[in-house]
């Protein structure tokens, strides 16, 4: 039975990605929340758009979790367009989608199903060096778009919940 190398290495990358930060001697590990705000309504969810840290995906998937959400996980045009109107249009944000347990078939890290909405960037997803496996928003021309990137590059993210 042939196991891919992404298998073995993923629940690695998940443990390394989610340490949380230490915080004083002995204490048991913690999230420093000094950069953290309260989740936002638009439309009909929450938000948490984080513009302070910059984390790879497996931490920022983390953070979420401990704030009581997830990663975003974009359902339609319109909630690209309402959430994008909040985002800064220098940065690049995590998203819920990943393809690591098969290339080119994006699932959502929240759901655990099938990507529901894509709306790629122009070229993308193109896994450049056959690394790129976690999906970023960010901004090409006019409007955010989704592109496909390193999951351990340090990136802004956006956490929902309902």
């Amino acid at each position: 039975m042939k196991i891919s190398l992404r298998y073995l290495l993923l629940p690695l990358l998940w443990a390394i990605g989610c340490a949380a930060t230490p915080i004083g001697t002995g204490s048991p590990a913690v999230l420093e929340k000094r950069t953290l705000q309260n989740f936002t309504a638009i439309g009909d969810k929450f938000y948490h758009i984080e513009e302070t840290l910059r984390v790879n995906w497996f931490r920022a998937s983390n953070i979420c979790r401990q704030l009581g959400g997830f990663l975003v996980n974009l359902a339609s045009e319109e909630e690209l367009q309402a959430l994008s109107r909040q985002l800064h249009p220098a940065q690049s944000y995590w998203l819920s989608l990943y393809d690591l347990a098969e290339t080119g078939v994006y699932a959502s890290q929240a759901t655990g199903t099938n990507a529901q909405f894509l709306r790629w960037s122009a070229g993308q997803p193109d896994n450049i060096g056959g690394v790129e496996h976690c999906i970023q928003l960010w901004m090409s021309g006019s409007t955010f778009q989704m592109n496909d990137a390193q999951c351990e590059m340090p990136f802004h993210f956006v956490c929902e919940s309902y």
